[in-house]
């Protein structure tokens, strides 16, 4: 998705590449936060900051398109990819809650620290 920025158009804008760009890695860091956590509850909640970052992601890939910004071809693969990390983050999250709510203690105990 960051080759897109390196249109001349999206070069031009550089509020809009500098917000695409900081949404773009922001899924990847909060996923991998969370995962370091080692508790299903607490990943959850890092999980929920980055489908929030993917669905700000595909906002600003649309504008782009919309806004001739991007190729069309490019663009619409950049939102087809969006859209699964999208769906694969939120049923990794329905996951972690499932087995949140199946070992209340055990994420509790990790919580505290042991």
């Amino acid at each position: 998705m960051l080759a897109l920025l390196a249109t001349p158009r999206a070069r031009a804008d550089f509020k809009f590449r500098d917000q695409l760009r900081d949404a773009v890695r922001s899924p990847p860091r909060n996923i991998a936060e969370g995962f370091g956590r080692y508790n299903p509850a607490e990943f959850v909640r890092f999980l929920d900051i980055a489908i929030a970052s993917l669905d700000e992601t595909d906002n600003h890939l649309r504008d782009g398109a919309e806004d001739k910004i991007f190729e069309p071809l490019p663009a619409a693969e950049a939102i087809r990819l969006c859209a699964q990390c999208r769906s694969m983050s939120v049923r990794l999250r329905a996951y972690l809650m499932r087995e949140a709510a199946r070992h209340p203690r055990k994420a509790r105990r990790r919580q505290r620290g042991k």
